[in-house]
């Protein structure tokens, strides 16, 4: 395991950044690159990226964050207008390319509609970027919006196959807030241009809790990774988190998948960093140097629920710098799996 980006110790974003989260993974002209949900110095949430070295490997792990000519993380496709209907926040980032005669690179995101981030009040819709020259235009509109039993929706998994692009997101109420159990129903569309949408379907229910996912060809089929969120706010008792694999022939509605298997449960786990859960999952699987297939998972772990006073005692005591006052702390890491039958763990990187 690998800790890349950390609200409390080290490696932090900087560069105008107190975190990030939701890391979104792909290889792209070459040179891998991870977009992110990041907490800006303004306290506001945008869309970032960090990249790794030109030539680098997947598992280089010197990640750094995408800035413009003042050293600030670029910010892609933020609003201009305090009106705006995502002011709020720009969360959880999806990336998809889709090459032939025209190339189209998207980013899908939750926007924020309210205030609150969090709690029955907050209120969230699907936005989306797209790639103009050097640049991201950002839609007016959302393209997806909820319903009156579930108006919020979150954490867009979106690709583009067989000549559809298809989505899996979250419905809810909105945000889980403190003292508050999550009802999760983790929902699937397809749209002929990736704006219009036809009506979703349920793909996991309330009861399976599932909060987001990632979505990968491999070997002429397709893996799905699943993530329960994480216990943002040390409720107790709270469900199981953790995260589970699937597999399909083709990526369809829910009937098309095999069941969930589980790939770890960070409830005894001692990692600190994850203790509290894991979310935003995105992987590539890749055969190493001893002919071994992997499955390296980028995702975020929320923090075992410690107070603010506490951990920044544990800082300032060794000399090193506290971390900003926050409800919670997030980390952004890399996990290591063996791949072939990913049930179990495999080992991880020395």
């Amino acid at each position: 395991m690998r800790v890349l980006f950390d609200m409390v110790g080290d490696p932090r974003p900087g560069h105008g950044l107190l975190g990030v989260s939701d890391p979104d993974v792909h290889l792209i002209n070459g040179r891998w690159t991870m977009f992110l949900g990041a907490f800006t110095t303004r306290f506001s949430v945008r869309i970032a990226a960090a990249q790794l070295p030109e030539t680098a490997a997947i598992t280089d792990d010197r990640w750094r964050i995408v800035v413009d000519s003042r050293r600030r993380a670029v910010q892609y496709g933020a609003p201009s207008a305090k009106n705006a209907w995502d002011w709020a926040g720009m969360h959880t980032p999806c990336y998809v390319r889709v090459a032939g005669e025209c190339l189209r690179e998207r980013i899908y995101y939750a926007g924020r509609l309210t205030r609150q981030q969090s709690g029955r009040q907050s209120r969230y819709a699907i936005g989306l970027l797209e790639r103009d020259g050097d640049g991201w235009i950002r839609r007016d509109e959302p393209v997806i919006v909820g319903d009156a039993a579930r108006p919020s929706l979150l954490e867009p998994r979106v690709i583009y196959a067989d000549g559809r692009w298809r989505a899996w997101f979250l419905s809810t109420v909105g945000e889980v807030g403190r003292s508050e159990l999550p009802d999760y129903e983790l929902r699937y569309a397809e749209s002929a241009d990736g704006i219009h949408w036809d009506t979703p379907t349920t793909f996991a229910t309330s009861v399976e809790g599932f909060f987001d996912n990632a979505v990968e060809p491999y070997d002429g089929r397709w893996q799905m990774i699943l993530a329960r969120g994480t216990n943002l706010h040390g409720t107790r008792p709270y469900p199981s988190q953790g995260l589970w694999c699937s597999d399909a022939d083709i990526p369809g509605p829910r009937e098309c998948w095999s069941s969930p298997v589980p790939l770890i449960d960070t409830d005894v786990r001692p990692e600190s960093w994850l203790g509290a859960g894991l979310c935003g999952p995105s992987f590539v699987r890749e055969v190493d140097t001893d002919g071994i297939e992997r499955l390296h998972v980028f995702a975020t772990g929320t923090r075992r629920r410690t107070p603010w006073r506490r951990v920044a005692w544990d800082r300032v005591r060794t000399l090193k710098r506290p971390p900003v006052p926050a409800p919670y702390f997030l980390a952004t890491g890399r996990l290591t799996f063996d791949a072939e039958g990913s049930s179990r763990p495999g080992r991880s990187d020395p």
